[in-house]
């Protein structure tokens, strides 16, 4: 069980198996949630729940739940109701789209901590951190599939690392009628993980993909909000 201190909420999270406590990535995003007074949100990923659960702490009404891991939307609802917010928590099953909503729903906000770590390869078969060897796979399919499910005065919300190329997503975004900013960023030294000779075949500092600060490697994490572009 590991606690965290998000802004005004202590959030109480367990996790187990392949669901692992609450990365740098999510905190982050879940510290620049908003408001959402009476909102739907869709969680995308959701892992142990503590984006959704910190979304309805703010005062969402409704937050659809979604990850390829079926454990961890257990554990997500689980972690709902160990905080309080289990009303209102709608698990979904993956589908054939993205964002598999109900048939007529549309929501205030899509929250994603998307995998975007670029990887040569992975050896575990549908592992839910490789994202392509540019770490855009995830990353590009949720852009692409957020105007359709927005509600007219929506937000998608979302981390992106510099390592995945952000001014890509923005040209994508704004190509595809999105109106992005960011809303907050750090430095983040790179982890144990991070393949820094594959990000240098890549580009590496030369591409922004990652910085160099006291002679450490460090990537930049950004918090990006996107809105439907006013006609």
């Amino acid at each position: 069980m590991h606690t965290y201190e998000i802004g005004k909420h202590r959030v109480a999270l367990a996790s187990r198996g392949e669901v692992h406590a609450a990365t740098p990535y999510s905190l982050f995003l879940a510290a620049h949630i908003p408001e959402m007074p009476g909102q739907t949100v869709v969680d995308l990923g959701t892992g142990s729940g503590v984006l959704g659960i910190v979304a309805r702490l703010q005062g969402a009404a409704r937050v659809y739940v979604l990850d390829i891991n079926p454990e961890a939307v257990a554990i997500a609802m689980e972690n709902a109701a160990r905080n309080g917010v289990q009303e209102g928590f709608v698990p979904l099953p993956t589908g054939s789209t993205m964002l598999p909503l109900p048939e007529g729903v549309m929501v205030d906000h899509i929250i994603c901590n998307p995998a975007q770590l670029p990887m040569r390869k992975s050896e575990k078969a549908g592992d839910p951190f490789f994202a392509g060897d540019d770490g855009r796979g995830m990353i590009e399919g949720l852009i692409r599939e957020t105007p359709a499910w927005l509600a007219p005065r929506g937000r998608l919300l979302m981390t992106h690392s510099s390592v995945a190329d952000l001014p890509k997503s923005i040209q994508l975004m704004e190509s595809i009628g999105l109106e992005p900013r960011v809303v907050a960023q750090q430095l983040l030294e790179f982890r144990t993980f991070v393949d820094r000779a594959w990000l240098d075949e890549l580009g590496g500092t030369k591409r922004g993909l990652y910085t160099i600060s006291d002679g450490r490697a460090h990537e930049i994490l950004h918090v990006v909000e996107a809105r439907i572009r006013a006609a």
